[in-house]
């Protein structure tokens, strides 16, 4: 059988294999980004915890919503460009800083003139920055000529989606190969339009590690996160001041709404698609705050998306603000994905309990959550925790699983040694305790009783082998379980005998009290016996020995056979206090030892001052006859005279002391100790003891 020590070292090996298992398999699926889509969520989670934030005012949007679309009669899925070309006149009037047109102006319009004006428009105001797509079907598309030719600038509006469809990040740069092998770098819609409103030049610098920066060396520079912004959303769309689109080409508003600003035009029809789940929408809808109010959907809005031109806009507002959310690079995910894995081997510790560990695991979480929701907030860093996550929750539930796994091994490895000795109660304790240390070798103090059966030699040659083993396992039926539920330990059953012993393996300190309360439940078990049909059971009277002492215990035996048995003076005192009984004419005698934790409990008699064979030393015994307070008042009695008469014997007043015994016998005939003193009289009174004599026997035999 394996070893406790042996299988505790097991467990470690087992544990630390798992781990390492486990954490290569988490970090090898961060890496490989089967963890993105968790760490997206948590992110937007994010978003959402920290809520709405205020803006700086420094864009307006001039929305193309359903209003203008009826007022300005749109027709044909087209807006007038015309009316373009007037909203751009009012809005520089106002004093607009610039104007984005977040429309891809293609292709020609049906009337030439149409057109003309509003490449008039784009060239006589000089702050107008147009819209293109950079990667398409059909490839590259770009506004016509006539637009370009007045405009101060242009920038792709196509944006990366990641792949649960939520747009987090925008390109800065498009790079399109040139036929000399150099590569032509073009702008995002939202970087032109910083660039023009910060008035840079379109000169970048590529030497940093994790950033470039935007401008010439002598004027301004703006340096921005490399290779893509994570726009810093928040909010959606409502948090920017917004115009109706037909307002502006009506010239409906207020110049100090659009003095100075950056002014983004484009479409907020639910009709033309232009919408997107961002991590902030994609918990909340917008229309939900006019719902109760009006009683409607807004209809420019779809429910958990924000129009492209409010995702332009902040992003626009990332670069000014210089609010850049940072992700922490890779290779310290993974190294504190590491950390947090050998950190999980704490949930293989048995020690800690289901409880314990279940705490210590929501704690954890709760922490990792937290630290990463501070982090965000205060620092604007993103920490992709999912890896953290991922490997608190396997090594939570390997950490219960190789537990259980080993306590079951455990379970069995307790149960082979000390199931037919303890109750399973003990058991249950061993398990939870340290075997290892209990099946060592030691000292301990424990108490031993040792049950015989009277003449069952002579019985048993009368029945014959089936009716004897017939009786013996009846016998045992009955009296081992009263040995396991006061706690004891059988030891070993020696023919009609049974040792057992309490106080271990599972200590407690009242292994005196249990030891005694069993004999006498024995007793009372086998007068139950008694009334059975199974022969020979009629005949059958025990004896027991109780003795308390320190002993040798442990698991003890050559290493191909082992038992958990105790050894000692103690243990061989109990035998022979057991076959006192047969000398005294009692059922239970106790070694003096026992007896300070006996009194006022039991009821006791002292019976004799002895020195058994084997042993140089005399002790007094006791008889223990049962509950105080519970018994017979004549046998009190009996046992008061008695007393006084054992106080006369040892006096050699021999006639006072035969008196005592006698009237003690008259009140309880059946009683051994004092029909034995009245023989030892009669010897005594014709061979008188020597001088010195306490009134102690010597017994040479067992």
């Amino acid at each position: 059988m394996i070893s406790a020590k042996r299988l505790h070292r097991i467990q470690i090996i087992f544990s630390i294999l798992i781990t390492a298992v486990l954490i290569s398999g988490v970090c090898f699926s961060y890496k490989y980004g089967f963890l993105k889509r968790s760490d997206n969520y948590i992110y937007d989670l994010h978003v959402k915890w920290r809520g709405k934030e205020k803006v700086s005012g420094k864009i307006l949007l001039v929305l193309m919503d359903e209003k203008s679309a009826v007022e300005l009669k749109r027709h044909k899925e087209t807006w007038s460009r015309d009316q373009i070309a007037q909203a751009i006149y009012n809005l520089t009037r106002a004093g607009a800083e610039i104007i984005g047109l977040d429309l891809v102006l293609s292709s020609p319009d049906l009337n030439p003139e149409s057109d003309a004006s509003l490449a008039a428009a784009i060239s006589e105001n000089n702050n107008v920055v147009l819209a293109r797509v950079s990667a398409s079907p059909a490839g590259e598309i770009l506004p016509i000529q006539i637009f370009r030719d007045g405009m101060i600038g242009d920038g792709f509006i196509d944006v990366p989606l990641d792949e649960d469809e939520i747009l987090r990040k925008i390109r800065f740069l498009d790079a399109k190969p040139l036929p000399d092998g150099n590569l032509q770098l073009s702008p995002s819609f939202s970087l032109e339009i910083v660039r023009s409103y910060l008035n840079l030049d379109f000169s970048l610098d590529f030497s940093g590690r994790d950033f470039f920066e935007m401008g010439s060396e002598a004027g301004k520079r703006l340096r921005l996160p490399y290779p893509e912004l994570l726009i810093n959303y928040k909010g959606d769309y409502t948090s920017f001041e917004r115009m109706s689109y037909a307002d502006a080409v009506m010239n409906r508003f207020s110049p100090d709404k659009v003095k100075g600003k950056i002014i983004i035009i484009g479409s907020s029809l639910v009709t033309q698609k232009d919408f997107f789940s961002t991590p902030f929408t994609r918990f909340y809808s917008p229309a939900s705050e006019y719902e109760e109010k009006f009683g409607s959907v807004v209809e420019d809005t779809l429910g958990g998306k924000d129009p492209g031109i409010s995702c332009h806009a902040y992003a626009i507002e990332t670069i000014l603000s210089g609010e850049f959310i940072k992700k922490m690079p890779e290779n310290r995910i993974l190294l504190l994905t590491v950390i947090a894995g050998l950190a999980g081997l704490v949930f293989y510790i048995p020690a800690i309990g289901f409880a314990g560990e279940v705490i210590l695991f929501c704690v954890s979480i709760a922490l990792v959550i937290l630290f990463s929701h501070l982090m965000f907030l205060r620092r604007l860093v993103w920490i992709d925790i999912s890896p953290f996550i991922g490997i608190t929750i396997l090594q939570f539930v390997a950490g219960i699983m190789v537990q259980k796994h080993f306590d079951k091994k455990k379970t069995a490895f307790v149960t082979g040694l000390f199931g037919r000795y303890v109750s399973p109660g003990v058991v249950d304790n061993l398990i939870k305790g340290d075997i290892e240390a209990t099946l060592k070798g030691h000292t301990q103090e424990v108490s031993i009783l040792f049950s015989d059966l009277r003449g069952f030699t002579t019985l048993s040659e009368e029945l014959g082998a089936n009716d004897t083993s017939r009786l013996l396992n009846t016998y045992f039926d009955a009296m081992i379980p009263v040995v396991f539920k006061y706690g004891g330990t059988l030891d070993k059953l020696m023919g009609d005998a049974i040792m057992a012993f309490f106080g271990a393996p599972v200590y407690f300190p009242d292994h005196s009290i249990k030891a005694a309360e069993a004999s006498l439940e024995m007793l009372i078990a086998l007068k139950n016996l008694r009334l059975s049909e199974i022969k020979g059971v009629d005949r059958l009277n025990i004896g027991i020995g109780l003795n308390t002492g320190v002993v040798t215990i442990g698991n003890l035996g050559s290493h191909e056979f082992m038992d958990y048995t105790i050894i000692g003076d103690a243990v061989n005192l109990a035998s022979r206090l057991e076959s006192l009984n047969k000398v005294y004419g009692t059922n239970i005698i106790a070694g003096e030892s026992a007896i300070p934790a006996l009194k006022g409990k039991f009821l006791l008699r002292e019976l004799d001052i002895v020195r058994v064979k084997g042993k140089e030393n005399f002790v007094t015994i006791f008889e223990v006859a049962g509950y105080a307070g519970k018994v017979d008042t004549k046998l009190i009695d009996s046992l008061n005279i008695f007393h006084e008469g054992l106080y006369a014997y040892r006096n050699r007043q021999w006639d006072t002391a035969e008196k005592l015994l006698e009237k003690s016998l008259a009140i309880n005939p059946s009683d051994g100790p004092s029909g034995l003193y009245l023989k030892r009289i009669e010897k005594l009174k014709l061979s008188p003891p020597p001088d010195g004599w306490n009134g102690s026997a010597v017994f040479e035999s067992k």
